[in-house]
Protein backbone atom coordinates (compact mmCIF):
# COMPACT_ATOMS: atom_id res chain seq x y z
CA UNK A 1 0.00 0.00 0.00
CA UNK A 2 1.22 3.48 -0.78
CA UNK A 3 2.53 5.58 2.12
CA UNK A 4 -0.05 8.20 1.13
CA UNK A 5 -2.83 5.94 2.37
CA UNK A 6 -1.38 5.06 5.76
CA UNK A 7 -2.61 6.75 8.89
CA UNK A 8 -0.16 8.74 10.96
CA UNK A 9 -0.43 8.24 14.71
CA UNK A 10 -2.38 10.93 16.53
CA UNK A 11 -0.12 13.42 18.25
CA UNK A 12 -2.80 14.30 20.78
CA UNK A 13 -3.21 17.83 19.43
CA UNK A 14 -6.30 18.37 17.32
CA UNK A 15 -5.80 20.34 14.15
CA UNK A 16 -7.92 23.46 14.02
CA UNK A 17 -9.80 23.64 10.72
CA UNK A 18 -10.45 26.91 8.92
CA UNK A 19 -13.89 28.24 9.81
CA UNK A 20 -14.16 31.61 8.11
CA UNK A 21 -14.01 32.87 4.55
CA UNK A 22 -10.48 33.16 3.24
CA UNK A 23 -9.20 36.72 3.28
CA UNK A 24 -7.63 38.09 0.12
CA UNK A 25 -3.83 37.68 0.13
CA UNK A 26 -2.01 40.49 1.91
CA UNK A 27 -5.08 41.85 3.69
CA UNK A 28 -5.56 42.26 7.40
CA UNK A 29 -8.41 40.69 9.37
CA UNK A 30 -10.33 43.87 10.23
CA UNK A 31 -13.12 43.92 12.80
CA UNK A 32 -15.22 46.62 14.44
CA UNK A 33 -14.54 47.57 18.05
CA UNK A 34 -17.94 46.18 19.08
CA UNK A 35 -17.19 42.95 17.21
CA UNK A 36 -13.82 42.56 18.95
CA UNK A 37 -15.43 43.25 22.33
CA UNK A 38 -18.05 40.60 21.56
CA UNK A 39 -15.38 38.03 20.70
CA UNK A 40 -13.46 38.84 23.90
CA UNK A 41 -16.64 38.45 25.97
CA UNK A 42 -17.41 35.14 24.27
CA UNK A 43 -13.88 33.94 25.11
CA UNK A 44 -14.32 34.98 28.75
CA UNK A 45 -17.65 33.11 28.90
CA UNK A 46 -16.09 29.98 27.36
CA UNK A 47 -13.14 30.07 29.76
CA UNK A 48 -15.54 30.33 32.71
CA UNK A 49 -17.56 27.42 31.33
CA UNK A 50 -14.36 25.38 30.88
CA UNK A 51 -13.38 26.08 34.48
CA UNK A 52 -16.80 24.96 35.69
CA UNK A 53 -16.58 21.79 33.58
CA UNK A 54 -13.02 21.20 34.80
CA UNK A 55 -14.18 21.00 38.39
CA UNK A 56 -16.81 18.43 37.33
CA UNK A 57 -14.27 16.39 35.33
CA UNK A 58 -13.07 14.90 38.61
CA UNK A 59 -16.09 12.64 38.17
CA UNK A 60 -14.46 11.69 34.81
CA UNK A 61 -17.75 11.34 33.00
CA UNK A 62 -17.23 10.52 29.33
CA UNK A 63 -19.79 13.18 28.40
CA UNK A 64 -18.03 15.83 30.50
CA UNK A 65 -14.67 14.91 28.94
CA UNK A 66 -16.10 15.14 25.40
CA UNK A 67 -17.72 18.48 26.21
CA UNK A 68 -14.42 19.72 27.64
CA UNK A 69 -12.51 18.73 24.47
CA UNK A 70 -15.05 20.52 22.24
CA UNK A 71 -14.90 23.57 24.48
CA UNK A 72 -11.09 23.64 24.38
CA UNK A 73 -11.14 23.47 20.58
CA UNK A 74 -13.61 26.36 20.41
CA UNK A 75 -11.47 28.36 22.84
CA UNK A 76 -8.32 27.77 20.75
CA UNK A 77 -10.14 28.85 17.57
CA UNK A 78 -11.40 32.00 19.25
CA UNK A 79 -7.94 32.79 20.65
CA UNK A 80 -6.45 32.41 17.16
CA UNK A 81 -9.12 34.69 15.74
CA UNK A 82 -8.53 37.33 18.40
CA UNK A 83 -4.79 37.16 17.74
CA UNK A 84 -5.40 37.82 14.03
CA UNK A 85 -7.92 40.69 14.15
CA UNK A 86 -7.18 44.38 13.77
CA UNK A 87 -9.75 46.79 15.18
CA UNK A 88 -10.58 49.28 12.44
CA UNK A 89 -11.18 52.89 13.39
CA UNK A 90 -13.81 54.99 11.67
CA UNK A 91 -12.46 57.09 8.77
CA UNK A 92 -11.86 60.83 9.03
CA UNK A 93 -14.28 61.46 6.14
CA UNK A 94 -17.50 59.97 7.44
CA UNK A 95 -19.42 61.07 4.36
CA UNK A 96 -17.84 58.17 2.43
CA UNK A 97 -18.73 54.51 2.84
CA UNK A 98 -15.91 52.68 4.63
CA UNK A 99 -15.42 49.84 7.08
CA UNK A 100 -17.91 50.14 9.96
CA UNK A 101 -20.42 52.26 8.05
CA UNK A 102 -24.11 51.50 8.04
CA UNK A 103 -25.39 52.25 4.56
CA UNK A 104 -29.06 52.60 3.67
CA UNK A 105 -29.75 51.83 0.02
CA UNK A 106 -32.83 51.92 -2.17
CA UNK A 107 -33.18 49.00 -4.52
CA UNK A 108 -34.55 49.34 -8.04
CA UNK A 109 -37.96 48.12 -6.84
CA UNK A 110 -38.13 50.97 -4.28
CA UNK A 111 -37.44 48.82 -1.22
CA UNK A 112 -34.89 50.19 1.23
CA UNK A 113 -32.40 48.15 3.22
CA UNK A 114 -29.58 48.97 5.61
CA UNK A 115 -26.25 47.13 5.63
CA UNK A 116 -23.37 47.54 8.02
CA UNK A 117 -19.93 46.80 6.60
CA UNK A 118 -18.05 44.65 9.11
CA UNK A 119 -15.26 42.07 9.36
CA UNK A 120 -15.57 38.47 8.21
CA UNK A 121 -15.71 37.31 11.84
CA UNK A 122 -18.84 39.32 12.59
CA UNK A 123 -20.73 39.24 9.28
CA UNK A 124 -24.35 38.13 9.57
CA UNK A 125 -26.17 38.99 6.34
CA UNK A 126 -29.57 38.00 7.74
CA UNK A 127 -29.14 40.77 10.33
CA UNK A 128 -27.79 43.31 7.84
CA UNK A 129 -24.07 42.94 8.68
CA UNK A 130 -22.06 42.20 5.56
CA UNK A 131 -18.37 41.41 5.26
CA UNK A 132 -16.17 44.11 3.80
CA UNK A 133 -14.95 41.56 1.24
CA UNK A 134 -18.48 40.77 -0.01
CA UNK A 135 -19.45 41.91 -3.51
CA UNK A 136 -22.11 44.30 -2.15
CA UNK A 137 -19.71 45.94 0.31
CA UNK A 138 -17.07 46.30 -2.41
CA UNK A 139 -19.65 48.03 -4.65
CA UNK A 140 -20.52 50.47 -1.84
CA UNK A 141 -17.05 51.28 -0.50
CA UNK A 142 -15.83 54.88 -1.06
CA UNK A 143 -19.24 56.02 -2.32
CA UNK A 144 -21.40 58.74 -0.75
CA UNK A 145 -25.07 59.37 -0.05
CA UNK A 146 -26.74 60.27 -3.34
CA UNK A 147 -24.45 58.04 -5.43
CA UNK A 148 -25.84 55.21 -7.51
CA UNK A 149 -23.97 51.92 -7.83
CA UNK A 150 -24.42 48.94 -10.09
CA UNK A 151 -24.44 45.66 -8.26
CA UNK A 152 -24.72 42.12 -9.59
CA UNK A 153 -26.96 40.22 -7.18
CA UNK A 154 -28.07 36.60 -7.54
CA UNK A 155 -31.25 38.00 -9.11
CA UNK A 156 -29.23 39.88 -11.74
CA UNK A 157 -27.81 43.37 -12.28
CA UNK A 158 -29.34 46.04 -10.11
CA UNK A 159 -28.84 49.74 -9.56
CA UNK A 160 -28.76 50.80 -5.92
CA UNK A 161 -29.16 54.38 -4.71
CA UNK A 162 -27.21 55.19 -1.54
CA UNK A 163 -29.60 57.04 0.76
CA UNK A 164 -27.53 57.49 3.95
CA UNK A 165 -24.09 56.70 5.34
CA UNK A 166 -23.63 56.71 9.09
CA UNK A 167 -21.16 55.50 11.67
CA UNK A 168 -22.01 54.44 15.20
CA UNK A 169 -20.64 52.10 17.82
CA UNK A 170 -19.86 49.04 15.67
CA UNK A 171 -21.74 45.96 14.57
CA UNK A 172 -25.48 45.82 14.96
Amino acid sequence: MSKAFTREPDSGAEEIPAFRPQLPPGTRNFITRVGADGLRQRLTDLLERKQALGTRSIEASATVEADLRKLELTIRRLQQTLASVVVAEFPADQEKVAFGATVTVRHGNGAEAAYQIVGVEEADPERGSISWISPLARALLLRRAGDKVRFRSPAGDEELAIMTVRYSGGSS
